[in-house]
């Protein structure tokens, strides 16, 4: 007589089945419900949020919370979906033109944005006629002061083309930050920088920054400290600044796109 005490009873068979690949794409569904729903950039709030949320966090963190609430007006959040910093750093910047504008300062990042951003794009090998339309979708976003359009993924595709051209056109420079990792450059970006959804890091913020002419300053909020003991900023700084006549504010009397850094994530932060 054959042992089957280690063997599942037959009405219960359905309780081992593997689940079906309909049941397991719901499933994935309900997990990213919260993300693919949110707004692609909300509305500006001020600080309790975030406060909540890191409520049972370090002290560190704490503090860097409060102090954020005394330094600044409020934050907007974005979608967490792996183009967080493009789309923060392309709808902050949509309205610090859209304020500023006819200044010599905006006149000088539409040039930046608009037409070098175009050339660098084509000098570094990418079909401008396939890239047109993305190019147009963020021009006309920032050249109308329409921040949802500057949010959309048409516009975060294009800033990826931009940061990969930056990359490719100064191979010199940023291969030194990438070849401890990736073999080559190029299959850095074309894994890490040119598709959607995949975070940004150091060498994409210093090429976009670069790119557009723009200081982006970025607050860590982990629990690490300055020298300060609290919050540790990080500027990036343009290594070709604006042209911008003598008239117009100086380099740092320039508006800057702030950021607020979560491991994996980046917020847009509003200095008071």
């Amino acid at each position: 007589m054959s042992d089957n005490s280690h063997n599942p009873p037959a009405q219960d068979a359905e309780t081992y089945a593997r689940p079906t690949d309909d049941e397991i794409l719901q499933y994935e569904r309900k997990i990213k419900e919260p993300h693919t729903l949110a707004p692609l950039v909300g509305e500006k709030t001020g600080f309790e949020s975030l406060q909540a949320e890191y409520a049972d966090g370090s002290p560190t963190t704490q503090a860097k919370i409060a102090l954020l609430a005394e330094e600044y007006s409020g934050l907007r959040c974005t979608r967490r979906d792996g183009n967080c910093f493009y789309r923060g750093l392309a709808y902050r910047l949509c309205e610090l033109v859209s304020e500023r504008k006819d200044t010599l300062w905006a006149k000088a990042v539409m040039q930046r944005l608009g037409p070098h951003s175009r050339e660098a794009v084509g000098r570094a090998g990418y079909d401008l006629d396939l890239m047109g339309d993305f190019a147009e979708c963020w021009e006309d976003a920032v050249r109308d002061g329409d921040r949802e359009g500057a949010a959309a993924d048409s516009v975060v595709c294009w800033l990826r083309i931009v940061t990969a051209a930056i990359l490719k056109n100064n191979r010199d420079m940023f291969e030194a930050f990438i070849l401890d990792s990736y073999p080559t450059l190029d299959l850095f970006i074309g894994s890490q920088v040119e598709p959607m959804n995949i975070e940004a890091d150091q060498p994409h913020i210093v090429a976009i920054a670069n790119a557009l002419g723009v200081t982006i300053k970025i607050g860590n909020l982990d629990t690490t400290l300055n020298t300060d003991g609290v919050m540790n900023w990080h500027e990036i700084e343009p290594l070709e600044p604006l042209v911008i006549p003598d008239s117009a504010p100086k380099a740092e009397d320039q508006p800057q796109v702030v950021l607020l850094y979560r491991p994996g994530h980046y917020d847009i932060l509003y200095p008071i």
